[in-house]
């Protein structure tokens, strides 16, 4: 095998077997966390003040103009309907 085949089929079972562990973690960390949720209590309202809190700013704008495009173009259908299609069909019916 080449040598960039190898390094990559090894770097791509390094990384399998890597990556294979903290899943096994995270469900070990999943199943200890209801039994802590079950004693968290939440205030029933929670009230922020930013009445101290100075807020200083510019109104920020774009510099140039407002460039207005051109609305699209109605152009008629490329496509034609032949008068003569069915006629035609049965002429070439006739031949057969």
């Amino acid at each position: 095998m080449k040598l960039a085949t190898r390094f990559a089929l090894l770097s791509l079972l390094g990384l399998t077997l890597g990556l294979s562990r903290p899943a096994g973690a995270a469900d070990d960390k999943a199943a200890a966390a209801p039994a802590a949720e079950e004693s968290t209590q939440y205030k029933a309202k929670t009230v922020y003040d930013f009445e101290d809190d100075m807020v200083e700013g510019d109104l920020q704008r774009p510099d140039g103009e407002l460039v207005n495009a051109l609305k699209k173009t109605e152009h008629s259908s490329l496509i034609e309907i032949r008068k003569d299609f069915i006629p035609e069909m049965l002429k070439s019916l006739e031949d057969i």
